[in-house]
């Protein structure tokens, strides 16, 4: 049962991490094509990050749970009852406050910048469909300050993606035993 948990939690963290990596190298640029439709361009970034999301979240669930199970399972009582004289309790403490960063971070993304980025998508469209309610130069600055908000997204973004790196490269780390639950010398 020990692998299987280790197996669905590799898979798991490679659900979180590798989504993150096409969203940023190759989804979010392609999206820097549609120019003139901010419909499109709206109607590809929600459906992207609606899907995103749903993996993301089962992800972590999954990931807490198998964290959990190998926790208990599968590292020795010895390791658990004094994580401070292995190197174990170092990189375990690390490792959850990386993922606790990570976890912060995409609530700050989700929140501060999808919400922000919906909100001005919406004033362009809005505008977009009828001329009447705002003047060029109101279109144009919405139209700015929105891609303004997607940069500072994006930019943000690097951080998620380094965090989840870290937590991921610390998780291989106590998966070696013969690393991590080597007994600290004095």
């Amino acid at each position: 049962m020990g692998t299987l948990s280790i197996m669905i939690h590799v898979t798991a963290a490679a659900v979180l991490v590798g989504p993150q990596i096409l969203m940023f190298l190759a989804v979010i640029p392609a999206t820097w094509i549609i120019e003139d439709n901010e419909k499109m361009k709206r109607a590809i970034t929600r459906v992207v990050a609606a899907r995103f999301g749903m993996l993301a979240g089962a992800a972590i669930v999954t990931l807490l749970v198998t964290g959990l199970y190998q926790y208990y399972y599968t590292v020795p009582e010895s390791v658990r009852a004094a994580p401070e004289d292995y190197r174990f309790g170092a990189i375990f403490a690390v490792k959850m406050m990386m993922f606790t960063i990570l976890l912060i971070l995409i609530y700050i993304h989700m929140y501060r910048y999808g919400r922000r980025i919906g909100a001005l998508s919406d004033a362009v469209i809005a505008g977009e469909d009828d001329p009447f309610s705002k003047s060029a130069d109101e279109l144009r600055e919405a139209r700015t300050e929105l891609e303004r908000a997607r940069q500072k997204s994006f930019g943000f973004s690097v951080f998620i993606l380094g965090a989840s790196l870290v937590t991921m490269w610390l998780g291989v780390a106590l998966g070696d035993p013969t690393y991590a639950w080597t007994k600290l010398t004095p």
